[in-house]
């Protein structure tokens, strides 16, 4: 398969326009951590933006930084640690800035950082014909038009490659802190962990085990811990970067849930291997395989609460679920790739 790498944006641009005029089908790849997202498809080339990885501008008193889109998140979190900050989506070290967000992939720590649209004040976009479109503003009082950026997001490289963003960020936490239960609890405790400290970044709960992970200023931290331990005191404290990251483990295969948060408990009654984030309504089930009845389940379950069960890692796709105004989607995807070029039947409802 052929291999594309511009250099910079006028080359991306050339590229698209090209491709586009001569039917050739494209995937836009970052740092291929996050290929398994989005259906399978079949493609002419890839197209990747690593190339593009330049520091625009970065000022810690604004708590904001404009970089290309092909950064690698270890140099941006590099760059970004040295202003005492962090752009909070922890996503692996090779991912780049714009696969992330074309992924749309967000912290465990949503509770407190909010989803990664979120953080994402301005964008460039080229479409599959080779257009610059920008959306949002590095200030808010200069937004204006449509949320392009918002839409950009998550859209796994259909609709345009991203080549520049700006991003808010955060100041790096003072003291970080990971309580575990280890044991029965489940969803039942990590809700009453919850209730008890809405604060937390997060709270994973598994079958036999509840993670809630605290972070801010030490006082604050310690505060928070004895408000969990009212609930349990059979909690052990680890201090520092022990929260995961990523909870879906090793497993060949991951399954994705989103639901209401009140339809967790449904949802995982009887299944093994799943951990939940309680409070959002994500649930990630590990598979040894790709188990077609498994994930056929785990779909039956999650639609029936109007919620949707992609496949992250592993072979599985998007799945078939109704796709909320698909005209909508379809004259979106004819608007920003004419030609049809862009990562072709990857996105939700085949776009």
């Amino acid at each position: 398969m052929d291999l594309i790498h511009p250099g910079s944006k006028a080359d991306l641009a050339g590229a698209l326009r090209a491709a586009s005029e001569e039917g050739r089908r494209l995937l836009p790849v970052g740092g291929r951590t996050h290929m398994d997202r989005g259906n399978p498809v079949e493609v002419d080339a890839e197209l990747w933006t690593t190339q593009l990885d330049r520091v625009v501008a970065y000022d810690p008193a604004e708590m904001l930084i404009v970089t290309e889109a092909g950064i690698r998140l270890d140099e941006l979190q590099r760059v970004l640690g040295e202003g005492g900050q962090e752009w909070p989506v922890d996503a692996p070290a090779g991912a780049t800035a714009g696969g992330v967000i074309a992924a749309g992939v967000s912290s465990p720590r949503r509770l407190r950082v909010g989803h990664v649209r979120d953080t994402v004040l301005e964008l460039e976009l080229v479409t599959g014909d080779g257009r610059a479109v920008r959306s949002g503003a590095r200030t808010v009082k200069n937004v204006t038009g449509f949320d392009i950026h918002r839409l950009a997001t998550g859209s796994l490289g259909t609709l345009g490659v991203i080549a520049q963003v700006a991003l808010k960020v955060r100041p790096l936490p003072q003291s970080r802190r990971t309580l575990v239960h280890a044991g029965d609890g489940g969803l039942d405790l990590g809700r009453r962990l919850l209730d008890a400290v809405p604060e937390a970044a997060a709270v994973l709960a598994a079958p036999d085990r509840v993670e809630v992970r605290l972070e801010g200023w030490a006082a604050e931290v310690e505060d928070l811990t004895a408000a969990a331990r009212a609930q349990t005191d059979d909690l052990v404290v680890l201090e520092g970067e022990t929260f995961p990251a990523r909870p879906v483990g090793g497993a060949p295969v991951v399954v994705e849930t989103a639901v209401p948060p009140s339809r967790m408990a449904a949802l995982v009654e009887d299944l093994e291997d799943w951990t939940a984030l309680v409070g959002v309504g994500l649930v990630w089930f590990r598979l040894p395989s790709a188990d077609t009845d498994a994930i056929v389940t785990i779909r039956a379950r999650a639609a029936a609460f109007g919620g949707v069960a992609p496949v992250i890692r592993g072979a599985g796709g998007l799945g078939d679920a109704p796709l909320p105004a698909l005209e909508v989607q379809r004259r979106l995807k004819a608007a920003f790739d004419p030609a049809g070029i862009l990562a072709p039947g990857r996105g939700w409802g085949g776009i």
